[in-house]
This record gives C-alpha cells, sequence and structure tokens, in this order.
C-alpha cells in the first residue's frame, strides 16, 4: 500500500471551475485520517495555494512553482532554489513575438508587463492577482520561476531556443499547451517531492503521484505509480 499521495492541482486535483469539489475534499479527508501523507505538487504560486490548502482544511507540505518553492505543514519556507539574476533578466527581457506574454514570479508576487484579464480565471477562489511592473527597472534576485503565455507554435520556438542557448542550466517545460515555464535548471517537482518525502522517512516508492502535464513528467517518472490524467 502506498504511504504518500502526491498531487498536481490544474487538470488534475481541481475541478473544471478550478475549485476543490465536496467529494475530492472528503476523500483526501478519509486519506489522512489513515495515515497517508498527502503532498500538493503544482506550478502556481505559493500564495495562490495557501487558499486552496485552507478549502482542504489539511495541514498539508506545498510544492509550488514547479518545486522551486516548498513550504512545510506550518506553512514555513523549507526549500527556495531561485533563477540566477543574470539569467532571470535574459529571460525577461528575451526578444519573442509581441502576442506571447510575459509573467514572472517574483517574491510572494506575480508580476506581468501587461493586463491579462483571461488568466485571472484560474485565480478566482483564491483572489491571487498579478502587479504590472515596468521590468526594466525591476530586480531580478527573487525569481522563483519565469513563464509565457502565447501560441503553442510561437513558445515551441523560445523552448527551443532556450535549450540551446542554456541547456540543462534551465528546466524548461509546459505547464498547458500555451504556458511555457521556467526555472533553475535543478528544479522540478521529481526533487522537491523527494526531498518531502525523505523528511518524512519515506521513499519515493511509497507513494503515488497524478499529473496532467508536462511539467508533471519527472515527479511521474520518479515516484512508485505515477498516474496521467485522461
Amino acid at each position: 500500500m502506498f504511504k504518500a499521495v502526491v498531487s498536481d492541482l490544474d487538470g488534475t486535483l481541481l475541478n473544471g471551475q478550478h475549485q476543490v469539489s465536496p467529494r475530492t475534499r472528503d476523500t483526501l479527508h478519509r486519506l489522512v485520517d489513515q495515515g497517508i501523507k498527502f503532498v500538493v505538487a503544482t506550478g502556481r504560486h505559493h500564495v495562490d495555494v495557501r487558499s486552496i490548502r485552507d478549502a482542504l482544511g489539511l495541514d498539508i507540505y506545498l510544492i509550488t512553482s514547479n518545486g522551486a518553492v516548498v513550504h512545510d505543514k506550518q506553512d514555513q519556507l523549507i526549500f527556495n532554489q531561485t533563477l540566477p539574476e543574470s539569467v532571470a533578466a535574459e529571460l525577461i527581457t528575451l526578444e519573442r513575438d509581441p502576442s506571447v506574454h510575459l509573467n514572472v514570479y517574483y517574491g510572494d508576487e506575480w508580476l506581468v508587463e501587461e493586463e491579462m484579464p483571461r488568466i485571472l480565471q484560474f485565480h478566482e477562489e483564491s483572489g491571487f492577482a498579478y502587479r504590472l511592473v515596468d521590468f526594466r527597472t525591476h530586480p531580478t534576485d527573487k525569481v522563483n520561476k519565469v513563464f509565457y503565455i502565447g501560441e503553442h507554435e510561437k513558445l515551441l520556438e523560445i523552448e527551443a531556443h532556450l535549450n540551446r542557448h542554456y541547456g540543462d542550466r534551465l528546466n524548461v517545460t509546459f505547464s498547458l499547451p500555451d504556458c511555457l515555464e521556467v526555472m533553475h535548471g535543478g528544479v522540478h517537482k521529481g526533487n522537491a517531492v523527494r526531498a518531502v518525502l525523505e523528511q518524512n522517512g519515506l521513499e519515493m516508492s511509497q507513494a503515488v503521484a497524478f499529473g496532467d502535464g508536462m511539467n508533471d513528467f519527472e515527479m511521474l517518472s520518479m515516484v512508485g505509480r505515477g498516474v496521467v490524467m485522461g
């Protein structure tokens, strides 16, 4: 029997309205009552995910920004791997099609350079919202993740360029066909899950994980059983 359950959020644990359904909440409470560890592993920002954890009513580990940030059950930051400042600056100023939108997770904030009201629907329950900034003058010392939103074909060009130029110094992955995410090269959900399980005396083989995107690939590959959503 597995001793830990790890789950992605969007397209996996959350329903079509990006919320935790009553059935899901009850199921997770039954798991935890049986002594099974439950861990959230998402590309979302940690400030955003706190409200989802509160809706669940459980004290759980939060792996956010695809593994760049990890908080324990007491909401203490136990791991944070940011992008090097110079690399973050290059990603922010990267030449791209004007229709591709730049997003930055900087410390406790979500930063953008232009309004994107459509994407806010993913965060209606939490109320988490972006802040407009001028990236030409903004610091790059606390960047956990840079992500680009746009047409898939245009994002494929960015992905190819970043992989050629940076190699394994960056982890470049799609969370959705229209969302390309970029983290430090050593950051992915699999490494973060392993660290959390080890802290709780568990091995990866004792965990089952659920996910639906390419940013879940390492996590699904490394655990005892990886389950891909339909």
